[in-house]
């Protein structure tokens, strides 16, 4: 008669069990270390994604109008695009924008026709004419551009309470002037900015998009240096590169005229515009709600603003060609 052993089953140890423990404290560690940086890198490239649609946006609409310019040179007094910095934004206390550029020129809008446009104004003038049986179309309108602090909902400034139920946007505003009133009150002017002055208050009705948060303009002017050769009557011409906000925060407010362009306080006679600079500044999403706890009180204002900037914005630029008057 055979006897059956017994088999005895080894487990783990204890110094086994803490080891697994331990590598599999540190795995979890470093997976929850991957998956951070993973999303922290979906909220940048999302982020950036964002910024970028809305610069590409803005610099495809201006480029479009500046290429479309118009005016009449060499023969008229009249005015034909002003650019200034405007210092009319309603901002939270503390967080001041050093380049905020107001631009207003004549141009062919490729939206001018109200069908493809979003401008309320634009389709109510559209119907009014129709109904007159007017003209509806014309070849030239007046088109401005500025940046504005607002609460486009309740329709106020951006400074105006520190309620929760008031949440203002840092936004680029664009009017496009329809051709008969452009024709009938602006066209032909000495003055464009006080003309314009009047459909100015319309601005903040013509919302194009949202947190772009800095605007600037460099133009590009040749002009005639020197009188002409006695011989043959040729003219050299030098080219000159002015921002309407410099880098050190000055201001050249740039005037065109049909026989001259006045920068700041030098005028140029016999010139042209060859090209602009537009540059902006896009506020990411981390920055709007920056700004928006800073105007609500619950954060400080940064004491130095280029800091802010750095870290919250992202600047985008284009060159536009403009073409040369007739």
């Amino acid at each position: 008669m055979k006897i059956a052993k017994k088999t005895f089953l080894r487990g783990f140890t204890l110094i086994e069990l803490m080891t697994a423990m331990a590598i599999t404290a540190m795995l979890v560690v470093v997976i929850m270390q991957l998956t951070n940086q993973s999303v922290d890198l979906w909220k940048a490239v999302g982020e950036d994604v964002s910024t970028s649609s809305r610069a590409r946006m803005a610099l495809q609409t201006i480029s479009h109008d500046f290429e479309s310019f118009q005016m009449r040179g060499y023969d008229n007094k009249y005015q034909w695009l002003y650019a200034r910095g405007d210092d009319s934004m309603d901002l939270p206390k503390g967080l001041e924008i050093p380049r905020s550029v107001q631009c207003v020129f004549f141009a062919c809008a490729p939206d001018r026709n109200p069908s493809v446009s979003s401008s309320t104004s634009l389709r109510r003038n559209y119907r009014e004419a129709r109904a007159h049986n007017r003209d509806t179309q014309g070849d030239v309108n007046a088109i401005g551009y500025r940046l504005m602090y607002r609460d486009q909902i309740r329709n106020i400034g951006g400074a105006e309470g520190n309620d929760t139920g008031v949440f203002p946007l840092f936004s680029l505003y664009r009017q496009v002037v329809p051709p008969r009133p452009t024709f009938e009150n602006l066209l032909g002017k000495n003055n464009l900015e006080a003309a314009y002055s009047t459909y100015a208050l319309n601005d903040e009705q013509n919302f194009l998009c949202e947190n772009i948060l800095e605007m600037n303009i460099t133009f590009n002017i040749r002009y005639a240096q020197g009188e002409a050769d006695a011989k043959d009557g040729n003219v050299s011409y030098a080219s000159v590169s002015v921002p309407v906000i410099s880098s050190n925060s000055r201001t050249n407010k740039v005037s065109v005229y049909g026989n001259r362009i006045e920068a700041g306080s030098t005028v140029y006679q016999n010139a042209r515009i060859d090209s602009a600079m537009v540059s902006i500044s896009v506020l990411t999403e981390e920055g709007v709600t920056m700004v928006e706890q800073i105007r609500q009180g619950r954060r400080r204002a940064p004491k130095r603003i280029a800091e802010f900037f750095a870290k919250y914005t992202r600047s985008y630029s284009s060159m536009v060609a403009l073409p040369q008057p007739l």
